[in-house]
């Protein structure tokens, strides 16, 4: 037996979002319904297509492979559809344009101007549909890499085959508990190696700038805590657990509101990048293009 479309625009919903609920979500079905199309998607085609992991699924090998011509045939419908309904005289790339465009989102939306982006993409495309999902850096674009999202915001060297938009810089320096102070006057980092560090995962930008650090220096620091969010990484140097990276705008503002102390005397620079596939979707191509635009005019005139 052949696929049906169903299934077909379950296994591209999974690709592009992630998990059962948000998949269900976007296409207006309940979790249970998409997990028995999938389950009957395997069946007919005989194969495994999807694998469980801690954040959720992902596509095997065979999946991946046959995604592809999954996305062209549920396009192929969307423009058969859109052609019959758009009257004539109308362009049909509006209606194409009402479909959700997912961005990836970091850090908090004030530091990565999202409220200014939404709105100018709204503006430009008043039809656009956003759906934001937020993780670290390094979940964002692997994300991206893999055809889940259609834009991102990311920190540190864009990944060769993504379009990147440099935005701005941005500095990050240590910051520790309160009454730490005396503790980090005049140390470096052989000596900040020594104390004990609130440390992010692997895909993350705090752990990038550090890494090489630690390997040239041939220490590795004390790990009392991991988070993956700033807020939370916070909380717990305000509890005393130890030292972590934070933004200068973030850990300026920590210090005056909670205490914290600060070192500064070797910050680590970095960039934040607006990313997206080289080669997007066509359907996707010409808002991907408008959001860049739109980026670019926030970020090279202070909004």
């Amino acid at each position: 037996m052949k696929p049906d479309l169903k299934q077909l625009q379950a296994l591209v919903a999974i690709a592009q979002h992630g998990t059962l609920a948000r998949a269900a979500d976007a296409l207006r079905v309940s979790p249970t319904a998409l997990s028995m199309q999938l389950a009957g998607l395997q069946q007919r085609l005989g194969r495994v297509l999807l694998r469980r992991t801690g954040r959720g699924l992902l596509l095997s090998a065979d999946g991946e492979r046959l995604l592809p011509a999954a996305r062209d045939a549920v396009a192929a419908l969307a423009r058969l559809l859109d052609e019959a309904a758009t009257p004539a005289g109308h362009s049909a790339v509006a209606a194409l344009l009402a479909q959700p465009v997912t961005l990836g989102t970091i850090l908090d939306p004030d530091a990565i101007r999202l409220g200014e982006l939404l709105r100018a993409a709204r503006s430009r495309l008043p039809a656009v549909h956003p759906e934001l999902r937020h993780g670290v850096s390094g979940w964002v674009t692997a994300a991206l890499q893999a055809g889940q999202l259609d834009l991102g915001f990311g920190l540190g060297a864009p990944p060769a085959g993504l379009r990147a938009l440099r935005l701005a810089k941005v500095r990050y320096v240590v910051v520790a508990p309160r009454g730490w102070a005396a503790r980090l006057h005049g140390a470096s980092w052989a000596t900040l190696a020594t104390l004990p560090w609130i440390t992010t995962p692997s895909d993350s930008v705090h752990h990038r700038l550090l890494a090489p650090l630690w390997a040239k220096l041939g220490q590795a620091p004390t790990t009392v805590a991991q988070v993956d969010q700033e807020a939370s990484m916070l909380d717990l140097v305000r509890a005393g657990f130890g030292l972590s990276l934070a933004r200068e705008a973030v850990a300026l503002r920590a210090a005056d509101e909670s205490g914290l102390a600060l070192w500064r005397s070797q910050p680590l620079d970095t960039a934040l990048w607006l990313l997206a596939s080289a080669q997007p979707e066509p359907a996707r191509a010409a808002v991907v293009e408008q959001l860049f635009d739109a980026a670019a005019s926030i970020w090279s005139t202070g909004g």
